[in-house]
């Protein structure tokens, strides 16, 4: 019997095949590997938006990786799905597969690139934020909201 196995702990094969595929994606984002850590650093850029956005990825392996906002500085809040640590909140993790592989360049870059999209539309929209919503968000938020 052949059984699958899915390795979620940290590899440094992994970590190379995720930077080339950075590279070869987003040949303008700069990558380095440090101390068993891919970062990836971007800019963000839209005629349109209020600033440009420096976002770095920090990924270790599938289990533990985080993408934050450099600049501009954020005020980390739930209602921009944003954790206290400054990271993003891209996913509702119980959507993606345990099987299913994330990608730094195929999904956290462009998860990353769409949240600030909807972070400039909460911006002007009054507050509004229009990116899905994990279950048990609008409770939380107004949890959040008594306690003030």
């Amino acid at each position: 019997m052949i059984r699958a196995t899915y390795n979620e702990g940290y590899s440094m094969i992994d970590q190379l095949v995720q930077q080339e595929v950075v590279n070869s994606l987003f040949p303008f984002c700069k990558t380095r590997i440090q101390e068993h850590v891919l970062f990836v650093d971007c800019l963000i850029q839209d005629p349109d938006y209020s600033s440009d956005y420096q976002l770095t990825v920090q990924y270790n392996s599938q289990r533990y990786h985080k993408v934050f906002i450099r600049s501009p500085k954020i005020i980390p809040s739930v209602a921009i799905h944003m954790y206290p640590d400054a990271s993003l909140c891209l996913y509702y993790p119980p959507d993606i597969s345990p099987f299913r592989r994330l990608w730094v360049g195929k999904d956290l870059i462009p998860m990353a690139a769409l949240w600030v999209c909807h972070y400039e539309q909460w911006l002007i929209n009054g507050n509004i934020w229009k990116g899905r919503e994990a279950p048990g968000h609008t409770e939380l938020l107004q949890q959040l909201n008594d306690q003030r």
